[in-house]
Formats: C-alpha cells, sequence, structure tokens
C-alpha cells in the first residue's frame, strides 16, 4: 500500500493538475486522486495524456473521478448525461485511468430531495448499467464513494450494477455521519474496494443528535489499524488516498424521522458508534483533544500543513505495523 491524498484537501491553493503533482511530491505522498476541476480543459484526452505522462516522470501514482452517477441530481436530460460520464470515461481511459471514483449524493440529497431515496439509488444502478459498454470497452470501473448515501446502500448499487464494472471508493469519515462504525462498514465494503478517502473525526452529543468534526488521520478516533488491515486482505495494493479538511456536520440521530431513513443500521452498530461518541466526550472532557468550537475557529489553511504531514506519518506508521505482523 502507498499513501496518498485527494487533491480535495488541497482545493484552496487553486492549483492545476501539473501544479498538484508537484505539491504532492515535494510534500512526499506517493500520489493523488484528481478530480474534474483540477483540468481546465475536462475531457481533454491530449492533456489528461499529457498529465499522466508528468505525473509517471515525478513517480508519482494518480487516479481520476467523473462526475456524479445519479441522473436525478442533475439538470439535463438522461440520455445526454449518460453521452456526457461516457465521454468522461473514455477520456479517462486514454490516459490510463481505469478506476473512477463517483458519488450518488453530491450533497445532502439522501434527506433533502423530494424524490424518496430509493429511487435515486434504484435510478443510479440503472445508470452505471447503462455505462456498462463503455466501462467495459475502456476495462474501466466506477467506484462510488460513501458520500451520503451509506455503506449498505453503496453495496446494493454496486451488486446491482455489476462488480466488475461498480466498487466502491471507502471514505472512512463520512461512515459517521450516517451513524455507522467506521470498522463494520470497512468489513462490509472491502472486498469490493478500489479507491479510497481516509478522513479522521471525531463525534459528539448534541440536543437533537450528534455532530462530526474532521481529523488529519490518527488525531481522531477511527481505529485506522484495523481498518488497514482489514482492507488490505483484499486489496494488498491500495493506493491510501487522505482527504482531509474541516467543517462541523450535524445530524438528527435522536429524531424518529431520520432514524426512519436508516433501517439498516443495527442495535450493535448504533452501540458501537454510541461507544465512539462517549470516547469523545472524555477525551474532551479530561484535556486529550482540543474543544471542539476552538479548534474549528481556526482556518483550515493555518494547520493544512501539519495536518499533512502528521497524517502522512501516521499512516506511514500504520502500515510499517502491518507489515512486522
Amino acid at each position: 500500500m502507498k499513501v496518498g491524498i485527494d487533491s480535495f484537501t488541497i482545493r484552496e491553493l487553486r492549483l492545476d493538475a501539473y501544479r498538484i503533482i508537484d505539491f504532492v511530491k515535494s510534500r512526499g505522498f506517493d500520489g493523488v486522486q484528481l478530480g474534474y476541476g483540477d483540468f481546465e480543459r475536462p475531457n481533454d484526452k491530449a492533456l489528461y495524456k499529457d498529465v499522466r505522462q508528468y505525473a509517471d516522470e515525478h513517480g508519482i501514482i494518480t487516479s481520476m473521478s467523473v462526475s456524479p452517477c445519479n441522473p436525478l441530481i442533475v439538470k439535463q436530460a438522461e440520455t445526454d448525461y449518460i453521452r456526457e460520464v461516457a465521454q468522461q470515461i473514455e477520456a479517462c481511459a486514454s490516459a490510463g485511468w481505469h478506476e473512477l471514483r463517483a458519488v450518488i449524493s453530491d450533497y445532502n440529497e439522501r434527506y433533502v430531495h423530494p424524490t424518496p431515496w430509493n429511487v435515486h439509488l434504484e435510478k443510479s444502478a440503472a445508470f452505471l448499467s447503462a455505462l456498462r459498454p463503455t466501462l467495459e470497452r475502456c476495462g474501466s470501473r466506477i467506484n462510488i464513494e460513501n458520500h451520503g448515501e451509506t455503506t449498505f446502500e453503496v453495496l446494493r448499487v454496486v451488486e446491482q450494477a455489476g462488480t466488475d464494472i461498480c466498487g466502491v471508493c471507502f471514505d472512512t469519515a463520512n461512515t459517521l455521519v450516517n451513524a455507522e462504525d467506521p470498522l463494520l462498514a470497512a468489513q462490509r465494503v472491502a472486498p469490493y474496494t478500489h479507491m479510497t478517502h481516509l478522513k479522521d473525526a471525531i463525534i459528539s452529543f448534541t440536543d437533537r443528535g450528534v455532530r462530526r468534526q474532521g481529523k488529519a488521520p490518527g488525531q481522531g478516533i477511527i481505529d485506522y489499524r484495523a481498518v488497514v488491515a482489514e482492507l488490505g486482505k483484499y486489496s494488498p495494493d491500495l493506493m491510501l488516498c487522505i482527504e482531509d479538511h474541516k467543517w462541523l456536520f450535524e445530524f438528527d440521530l435522536f429524531e424518529r424521522e431520520w432514524i426512519d431513513r436508516n433501517p439498516d443500521l443495527t442495535p450493535y452498530e448504533m452501540g458501537q458508534y454510541m461507544k465512539l461518541a462517549v470516547m469523545t466526550e472524555r477525551k474532551i472532557a479530561d484535556g486529550s483533544m482540543p474543544d471542539i468550537d476552538e479548534y474549528e475557529a481556526i482556518p483550515y489553511m493555518e494547520q493544512m500543513e501539519e495536518r499533512l504531514a502528521f497524517g502522512a506519518a501516521y499512516m506511514r506508521g500504520i502500515l510499517k505495523e502491518l507489515r512486522r505482523d
């Protein structure tokens, strides 16, 4: 396994794909997961090939993302959108990018979109199936990130579309937004995981539920040693991409409507999740973790370099321990 970053982590630097690669190289990372917005001319095959060659010459492993695979959250006809994403897949394949990341929920559609969420999942699986001819021809696969969707839901879409053309981009801390235990989630998705977003977090109680605060790997409550070991059983060459940022996310875990929208959660998993929240509360109380609001008030850019360096060192330490085992 290698350690890289997702380009979203450094979005505030406003770098193009070449400069992103320079940044990654200068900080000692092994690779980077690029995004659609990192290119001045998206879908330009010549540009994609040139960026890929530039990365290869600098010893940086690269991967790429495509647009959301949910036709219900875009403002264009579904047939046109299928054609657009197919062109993205083809452009990526021309540069040798075949494991591609995408999402179903762009932000919070799971809870606020007027169309029932199960319809979103069904339409997304059908959308991916419609892309099968392009994916097969290009030898590519779209890996769905658990972004707003749960790992349970991602797996249903993956299995319906077919694991040969669809897999998982596992985001460790996004599990916490839907009251999933990160390790249990990792055990669910590990056989299908081909890409990652590694970020840490803490969760604490509010009047209506829980809020999540993002942390660099090793600074939160996720058991990364156990998570990485689980992923490594199936993908020993997996790129561990750190996706770091701030923001507080709050969700109404104590409300019946929220619980009703998460029927996959078991009492055992909810108990494991609550244990993580209690752990956070204790660490804040004893001073081993900083106050949530005071820490969040510090601009991310003032901490970015330290957080990235800490996260990289921490993840490499985990890999070293696992190799000894």
